[in-house]
């Protein structure tokens, strides 16, 4: 009797969970590389330095100097705060309970107080920040609260990448029933293989052994997301040395907006020429402010 069963197909459902397997033991590799860096240095100075200040014997005597380790057991702290409130805000929005809640607000003006937020940090590396608004953009209905998030995490990957006395732009401009904003800078860039993986949570461009850059590596996934959840587009232009360039396209009323999934949704990804970045020139009819 002829045995009419068929081979099994090559690329059926063991691949696709051995594929599945290699990626969630890649993005825990990830998580932990990142995260225990990302916390084990901040702890390291709190317990240093607080250890300090209760040893008598190694305790500084002057004031100023014991002020300055309470400075940076401060600053530690809130940068464990912030890492953990990241990796919360990328859970809610993978497990789909993170819900946004529209308002109406001045988009022009969030942009200078989140500018103004990282205006230290451009200032310490001597990097000039502009804020180019064109005017009529007018409110816009969106949660602010994400929006500022979209921004600082835009505003602090430029500062972060691009060298002492560079320059960060950022501009916005209504196009049809969109706004968009966009985030310049003439860092270092990315190279066309890393523009493939840029959003996926925990990988940080330029990443080596040593992390030169601080951060956990979730800030263009949690953008992503956030974009997704109020119907949105983002689109990332860049190349070694040549800076990098992202645009947000959001609607003027994301209640009116179709929402993708914010899983789903994809970083569209642009490689620029060698040698194609350029001092762009900003329109005369935005009102350009220099913020640092």
């Amino acid at each position: 009797m002829s045995d009419h069963r068929h081979p099994p197909a090559t690329g059926g459902p063991a691949r696709v969970g051995t594929r599945a397997a290699a990626e969630a033991a890649d993005w825990r590799q990830r998580l932990l590389a990142n995260v225990s860096h990302e916390l084990r240095t901040p702890l390291n100075a709190i317990i240093g330095f607080s250890e300090m200040l209760a040893n008598v014997d190694l305790s500084p005597r002057d004031p100023e100097q014991q002020r300055e380790y309470a400075r940076i057991i401060n600053a530690s702290g809130q940068h464990l705060l912030s890492v953990v409130n990241t990796i919360l805000d990328m859970s809610k929005i993978e497990s789909g309970v993170f819900a946004i809640e529209p308002e109406h607000f001045d988009l022009a003006a969030l942009i200078d107080f989140s500018c103004d937020l990282v205006k230290l940090k451009a200032q310490e590396k001597r990097i000039e920040l502009l804020a180019a608004c064109a005017p009529r953009t007018g409110e816009i209905v969106a949660d602010k609260r994400a929006c500022k998030q979209i921004l600082l995490n835009l505003l602090s990957n430029a500062v972060k990448f691009t060298p002492e006395g560079g320059r960060v732009t950022v501009s916005s401009r209504r196009e049809g029933e969109s706004v968009v904003i966009n985030v310049a800078d003439n860092g270092i860039g990315v190279t066309p293989a890393e523009l493939q993986r840029l959003g996926d949570p925990f990988y940080q461009a330029r990443a080596t052994y040593d992390r030169p850059y601080e951060g956990a590596g979730l800030g263009l996934s949690i953008v992503r997301g956030l974009v997704a959840l109020h119907g949105g587009a983002i689109s990332f232009a860049s190349a070694p040395n040549e800076g990098a360039s992202v645009t947000v396209r959001l609607p003027f009323d994301c209640r009116e907006a179709q929402r993708a999934d914010a899983l789903s949704a994809r970083i569209e990804t642009v490689s620029r020429p060698e040698g194609a970045q350029k001092t762009r020139s900003l329109h005369s009819h935005h009102q350009v402010k220099k913020i640092a």
